[in-house]
């Protein structure tokens, strides 16, 4: 964790950053504190074999199948979308790691995808293997409790610092990490706002999906707590054109986090997350200290290397 030291005096406010970009070099990014219990309770389980799902780009994918090589697990995945013809960021590590792949189309995916992941559990079984499900990001119960963790050890930071964040933003996709912020800032009684910037899902159907691993995980772990729809705050008014889709404010955006602070953001989800930040800060919506929490994705840049590519050849000109 650290201040944005050139970044909060370009649009006026108090920034920091948690670094999660930085928990490993494979395996960067938000979806390793939330695997560190998905994969004991798959051994709990004594499953060989790890299932999940995402899009072609999924970082949630890519850290999957590294974990699942890193503890002599198999490893096969369901990816939306058409195959491409060639391997790129994430897509080219889960074929280095071995995953095996299965594509969908994208509406097979989102009416049911349940049943698609049976179906790979069931062909896993008459395989001979034990199959272990991960859902979506690693969005559930479990998965969400390495971000209630997360919030322990951020405080003990902020706390070091002198810092005390009025707010808490990251990216949303799947709702786990939110989840996991939230259920955490609850439990350690600490008054900060969690703030999610939407990068798929409407406002109000991200609500729905990050408060149903809230309520699950109350259930599970029989937490003293409640949870209102009114308490998860989610803004939907950085998605653009839709998932995994940017545009020239958000790369430039990224270029200029880069430029300024050496940081790298991707386009998908930390670029838009960051984005907002820059546009709330500069408009006084986000007043006070703002902790922006850097979920990883790096190799999510790379796929984007073109659209990039001609932002930047006008900006060096």
């Amino acid at each position: 964790m650290h201040r944005l030291d050139k970044l909060s005096k370009l649009w006026g406010g108090e920034i920091w950053i948690k670094r999660d970009d930085l928990t490993e070099s494979g395996l960067s990014g938000n979806k390793v504190r939330k695997l560190e219990y998905l994969i004991s309770d798959a051994q709990s389980a004594d499953a060989d074999t790890l299932i999940s799902c995402g899009g072609i780009q999924s970082n949630h994918c890519r850290a999957t199948a590294l974990v699942a090589a890193r503890f002599g697990m198999n490893c096969r995945l369901l990816l939306r979308g058409d195959q491409p013809s060639e391997l790129d960021g994430n897509l080219l590590f889960n074929h280095l790691a071995g995953a095996e792949i299965e594509y969908i189309d994208t509406e097979s995916y989102h009416g049911n995808l349940q049943h698609h992941l049976d179906l790979m559990a069931k062909k896993a079984i008459n395989a001979g293997f034990k199959p272990y499900i991960i859902s979506e990001g690693g969005s559930n119960a479990i998965g969400a409790w390495g971000y209630r963790d997360a919030i322990s050890e951020v405080k003990v930071q902020c706390d070091d610092f002198k810092v005390k964040p009025n707010r808490i933003v990251c990216a949303t996709g799947s709702g786990g990490t939110h989840a996991g912020l939230w259920l955490g800032s609850r439990l350690d009684n600490w008054a900060v706002e969690v703030v999610s910037i939407a990068v798929c899902y409407s406002a109000k159907e991200t609500v729905i999906r990050i408060k149903k691993i809230i309520d699950e995980a109350i259930d599970r772990f029989k937490l003293d707590i409640e949870c209102d729809p009114s308490d998860i705050i989610v803004m939907d008014g950085y998605i653009g054109d839709g998932y995994a889709i940017a545009d020239d404010d958000v790369y430039g955006t990224m270029s200029e986090v880069a430029r300024s602070e050496g940081l790298l953001v991707d386009p998908v989800y930390t670029g838009k997350a960051i984005r907002a930040v820059k546009q709330e800060v500069k408009a006084g919506r986000f007043s006070g200290s703002t902790l922006f929490w850097h979920t990883g994705g790096v190799y999510g840049i790379f796929p984007f290397r073109q659209e990039l590519g001609l932002l930047l050849t006008g900006l060096d000109e």
